[in-house]
């Protein structure tokens, strides 16, 4: 399976760098992704993309985050992998898929997830865990105001 899936990765175009180990990489719109592979679960396509992003994971506004990305977002999950926000799409694979079309919705659910994260989370450069919430409070009473 594994070697049908980095063909499909190079049909698309895309220059996979052996990662030693830790999966493959490769860019897509300026983006780095991961093939991630695992031999003992082949029946499994993983494809994660890293978020850039200052985090601190004693900060309860970074779970409050990633719980709403968890929930909002379908397919894509979002977790930490060595103290770095990561966007995941694990996809159960039957062996009759079309590999092209998969790969491609993996990665376009993971850009999509990643721009969710940008616009809802980053509203300022200062501050990568922005929380929210004090936000919608006061648009929530602004409305009730001037109802």
């Amino acid at each position: 399976m594994k070697e049908k899936i980095l063909e499909t990765f190079k049909t698309l175009g895309f220059e996979l760098e052996d990662m030693d180990g830790y999966g493959y990489g490769f860019m897509y719109e300026g983006k780095p992704f991961l093939y991630l592979y695992n031999e003992n679960d082949e029946d499994f396509l993983n494809i994660a993309l890293p978020i850039l992003a200052d985090i601190d994971v004693a900060d309860i506004s970074f779970y409050k985050m990633m719980d709403n990305l968890n929930s909002n977002l379908k397919y894509v999950k979002a977790n930490i992998l060595n103290n770095s926000l990561f966007l995941f799409y694990e996809r159960e694979l039957f062996g009759d898929e079309d590999f092209e079309q998969v790969i491609k919705s993996m990665i376009v659910s993971l850009d999509a997830g990643n721009f969710y994260y940008k616009h809802r989370f980053k509203k300022n450069n200062d501050n990568d865990n922005v929380d929210n919430s004090e936000e919608e409070e006061t648009d929530k009473s602004s409305n009730e105001d001037n109802e």
